[in-house]
């Protein structure tokens, strides 16, 4: 790692961003600038915020802790934050001394004898009631045992068994104070007291006598090589103690005041001072016995004019991403390593026209000043003060410049003018040079067509009619085949192959917009321009899509040695992989994923989008080089840094509209939560505007969300219930943290949205149904009951009818034919035919009576259906005597009055039939309930003529037509077996449950009850 001055470091900025104002007290200012191979970045606390950064520590969770004269702070690379426990016990004081990171917690000490160990959890205070000195503490350290030590005014103190202790005489520890103290990789315990320098190895309890030539020692520290360095505030940063246990009395002196020192990943040494601002030696142990002063050019300065928060600087800390921060009087400097080198031209140079030079240098024209030539940082100025604004290296190794004012070219370092430019006028600068393999140059000025030059003529080549009308080409390349590829504005190329020309349009593919990058990649051709990349294939262009930003204004495509493809675009460097690039190529609808190195990244500006470009190229050592309007920096592919580091998440807050909750363990919030905010952070603090995050909420997401760089969820209305929220970060290299955080968070519910007031509401529910169907089955009861009275008392009113007038009538009309009759003689055929017809009339009235009876005898009792069935045998037994057994098996009380009805009336029926018809003995009539109502009607009379049963009974007659609709009618099922000669079986069967409600469960009962509400019928 180098940082180089240079003289006037200043002028070598790389780039100057507005960051966003960090939440630190009364919110400071940030500001980030690029100088030379580091990026620095400042925070400078306003008036009226925390005062002096006495200290800083990075704990576990990846956290940078500040600690400051009126108080703690943590801070997770955007925003700062003010630490107080979360316990009702603030700390014991507010003047912060020391900070220590230990696995346990941070350790913080106090001025005037307090100490704090802040864990995850909780945070434990100290005093003099623990065994802690009412002094100072002016440092942490921690041994492999696990004993924390502390550097006090008073002494040096241990603490073990939640107990601290002061060392005593039997340690022999010289002095009464300790300064400071340091734990060595080794596990050696250093102390610097206020006489000497002493050492503890590990395992033993008695100091030994470093040194005893130091002065007042604010900060020790084993440098790369194993010596140990101390830094003094009144003397001289140095080495007292060399690895192999000698005085390094032949290192270098600093004599620079200082209130810290740092070695980093380079061996570089780093100081800050109290007034001076910072100090940083690169390669010390190089400078072996050499004394270095504050105003020495080995010391590289860097204070407050040069954009130093301030020149008091007193902590300085190396965090495990690499990042070296200072805390200083007025705010916080951090100084982090660029991915992209900028190359020191002088200030001010800008359009810069670039060509690989030998061994690794490069050829730059501006259009401000003379041809430039850098090696490695050294830039030197060649004897070409005109503006370049086209610049190429042919295969050859030979760069060709061009201008307004000719063409030259670079033979093996040689620069010398090749030609003029055409007579011609109306241009005001060359666009494009290449190169063909016959050795003629083609030249595309600011006029229609393009020109080439061969053994010393200019052609001028316009009359293709390939040619965009009175366009010139954006850019040009000549491939392996000796083909001349040239790019145009609004989407179109020609390729010429001596006086064979292509032309390429979106007809073919291209859908790049003005083509203003052209490159050969071993067999591949690219193009880029203002929308986007993409490459040929045949005589046709696919393109590239990419994930996230589309790529766009490519004025540069370069190469590396692994095949990786890097782009100058509107929004940066971009990488894609030679992986991705070989995906993309055989599956068109793959998406690239893309590295971008912007602004974060030392990117100073964006790229020319007309002229000169290309403005990428690559060098001879393999470095890659880019061109911006106002700089240009390289970046070395084989040597990329990337930060490994997972960022450590943490869950920070969790606020709704009633207020911000504590996080300890679940968070339970309220009924009625209507906007949950839940916020979070990720701990990395090398470039933290690219830390991208994603979340869920269980319960709620279904899958991740992709956050972006938002620190917060918003969830509305998320319900009652039990929710865990889980976060996950990756750093801007896209190294994801897969464990991330989680929380679990328990909304209340209202009352009404409880378990006890759902189940209260069901059966609120069930018990208006039961009093809506009771009050259904009373009407149905009360409607069948009236129309079974209709029903009776229609009967009655027919019988009426028909006894007092059709009866009487007939009645009447027989009588007068019987006078008739008497006056014929007797014994005459026609007395007799008349006789024979008054015979049928009575047997007529006779029938219509006793039908007439049956309609007025049909209202009777019939809770006891045995009886009923007795009286009916009885009153047919009068005319046509019978034997008649009747054996009932149930209590016939408890059956449905409707059905028993219906049952009383088939029986009946059949009853009849048999009596009238059947000219039986014998009639048995059995009902029995086990499983199913069962009704039979057996007789042994002449049985039923075949075709009868077959079409459902004698024609003009309804009685078995009329039996088995009443069966239908109560859902039963009939059979009637007979055989001529051998009698008649009637059998029916009907559901208990429909005969005999009463004998069914309660909820079997319920469910009939409801079946019948719904279809309107018993």
């Amino acid at each position: 790692m180098r940082f180089d001055r240079g003289g006037a470091w200043i002028s070598v900025l790389v780039a100057w961003l507005i960051a966003t104002a960090c939440a630190w007290a009364d919110a400071p200012d940030s500001r980030e600038e690029g100088i030379g191979q580091f990026y620095h970045t400042a925070w400078t606390v306003r008036e009226g915020a925390p005062g002096q950064i006495t200290a800083l520590a990075q704990s576990s969770d990846g956290y940078l802790w500040l600690g400051t004269q009126t108080g703690l702070y943590r801070f997770d690379g955007v925003s700062f934050e003010r630490f107080r426990p979360r316990a009702d016990r603030d700390f014991p004081a507010s003047s912060v001394s020391a900070l220590h990171a230990t696995p346990e917690g941070l350790w913080v000490g106090f001025r005037y004898g307090f100490a704090s160990l802040v864990t995850r959890d909780r945070t434990i205070h100290f005093d003099a009631r623990d065994g802690l000195p009412t002094s100072t503490i002016f440092a942490f350290a921690q041994t492999r045992d696990g004993t924390v030590w502390a550097a006090t005014f008073r002494g040096l103190a241990r603490y073990r068994g939640h107990r601290w202790e002061m060392i005593g005489p039997e340690w022999k520890l010289p002095g009464s104070q300790a300064r400071t103290v340091y734990v060595d990789p080794g596990g050696t315990l250093w102390v610097a007291t206020d006489t000497t320098l002493a050492c503890l190895p590990p395992g033993e309890t008695s100091f030994r006598v470093a040194s005893d030539k130091v002065a007042r020692v604010n900060r020790i520290l084993q440098d790369p090589a194993g010596a140990i360095w101390v830094a003094e505030t009144d003397g001289a940063v140095r080495p007292v103690f060399a690895a192999t246990g000698d005085a390094a009395a032949n290192g270098p002196e600093l004599k620079i005041p200082a209130a810290d020192l740092l070695f980093d990943a380079d061996g570089a040494l780093w100081v800050p001072t109290m007034g001076d601002g910072i100090r940083r030696v690169p390669k010390v142990r190089a400078m072996a016995g050499k004394h270095i002063d504050s105003e020495s050019a080995d010391a590289e300065p860097f204070v407050e004019r040069d954009g130093l928060t301030s020149d008091y600087v007193s902590a300085v800390l190396q965090d495990r991403e690499g990042n070296i921060w200072f805390g200083s009087s007025r705010g916080l400097d951090r100084f982090r390593q660029s991915k992209l080198l900028p190359a020191e031209f002088p200030a001010g140079s800008f359009d810069f026209a670039l060509a690989a030079g030998d061994n690794g240098g490069i050829w730059a024209g501006t259009k401000n000043r003379a041809l430039m030539k850098l090696d490695g940082q050294t830039v030197t100025f060649e004897d070409l003060r005109v503006p370049v604004s086209a610049a190429y290296r042919d295969p050859d190794g030979v760069v060709w410049l061009g201008g307004p004012d000719g063409i030259w070219r670079i033979v093996k370092g040689k620069l010398s003018r090749f030609a003029d430019l055409p007579s011609e006028g109306g241009y005001s600068g060359v666009q494009a040079i290449v190169r063909d393999n016959a050795g003629a140059l083609w030249v595309s000025i600011n006029r229609p067509g393009i020109y080439r030059l061969a053994d010393g003529q200019w052609t001028h080549v316009e009359t293709f009619p390939e040619f965009p009308k009175g366009s010139s080409p954006l850019s040009l390349m000549t491939d392996r085949a000796g083909r001349v590829w040239m790019g145009f504005a609004r989407n179109q190329i020609t390729r010429r192959n001596g006086d064979k020309v292509i032309v390429i349009t979106a007809t073919e593919g291209l859908d790049t917009g003005n083509v203003t990058a052209l490159h050969e990649d071993g067999q591949t051709v690219w193009v880029g321009g203002e929308r986007g990349l993409g490459y040929a294939v045949g005589d046709r262009i696919a393109m590239i899509q990419s994930l996230g930003e589309p790529l766009r204004g490519i004025s540069g495509i370069v190469h590396d040695s692994h095949g990786d493809l890097w782009l100058n675009a509107a929004s940066g460097i971009a990488r894609i992989s030679a992986n991705d690039i070989a995906r993309a190529q055989h599956e068109p609808d793959y998406r690239v994923r893309t590295d971008i190195f912007d602004s974060l990244d030392g990117m100073p500006g964006t790229p020319a989008q007309f002229r000169p470009i290309p403005s990428a190229i690559a060098g001879t050592d393999g470095r890659l080089w880019f061109a911006t309007t106002s700089g240009v920096v390289s970046i070395d592919p084989a040597h990329v840094r990337h930060n490994a580091t997972p960022p450590p998440v943490d869950i920070v807050s969790v606020s709704t509209e009633a207020g911000t909750w504590e996080i300890a363990g679940p968070v339970n919030l309220p009924a009625h939560t209507q906007r949950l905010r839940i916020g979070y952070t990720a701990a990395s603090l090398t470039m933290p505007e690219r830390v991208r995050f994603r979340y869920r909420l269980d319960g709620l997401d279904d899958r991740w969300r992709d956050a972006g760089t938002d620190r917060e969820a918003v969830y509305t209305n998320p319900g009652p219930g039990r929710y865990t929220f889980h976060v996950l970060a990756r750093n801007e290299d896209g190294v994801w943290n897969e464990q991330g955080a989680t929380l679990d968070i328990r909304i209340a519910p209202a009352f009404y949205q409880t378990v006890w007031f759902a189940l209260l509401c069901v059966v609120l529910a069930l018990l208006v149904l039961r009093v809506i169907f009771l009050l259904r089955m009373r009407q149905m009861e009360s409607q069948l009951r009236a129309r079974l009275h209709e029903r009776h008392a229609e009967r009655e009113r027919i019988a009426r009818e028909l006894h007092d007038t059709l009866l009487q009538s007939i009645q009447g009309l027989t009588m007068r034919f019987q006078a008739i009759a008497n006056r014929v003689p007797a014994g005459t055929p026609l007395r007799t035919e008349m006789e024979s017809a008054l015979d049928r009339a009575d047997e007529a009235l006779v029938e219509a009576r006793d039908r007439v009876k049956d309609l007025r005898t049909y209202v009777v009792d019939l809770s006891d259906l045995g009886g009923a069935l007795e009286d009916v045998a009885r009153d047919l037994g009068h005319d046509h005597p019978m034997a008649m057994r009747c054996t009932i098996g149930l209590d016939t009380e408890i059956m449905d009055p409707i059905v028993r009805d219906e049952i009383y009336q088939i029986a009946r029926e059949a009853m009849q039939n048999a009596y009238s018809h059947a000219h039986a003995d014998h009639l048995d009539i059995d009902i029995e309930a086990i499983d199913n109502f069962v009704l039979s009607i057996r007789d042994d009379g002449c049985g039923i003529d075949p075709a009868f049963l077959t079409a459902g009974g004698k024609p003009g007659h309804w009685g078995l037509r009329g039996m088995r609709e009443r069966a239908e009618r109560i859902g039963a099922s009939m059979t009637i077996d007979s055989i001529p000669g051998s009698g008649t079986r009637i059998v029916l069967h009907l559901p208990l449950i429909e005969a005999c409600p009463r004998t069914a469960t309660r909820s079997a009962r319920w469910w009939r009850r409801v079946r019948q509400m719904l279809v309107g019928m018993p």
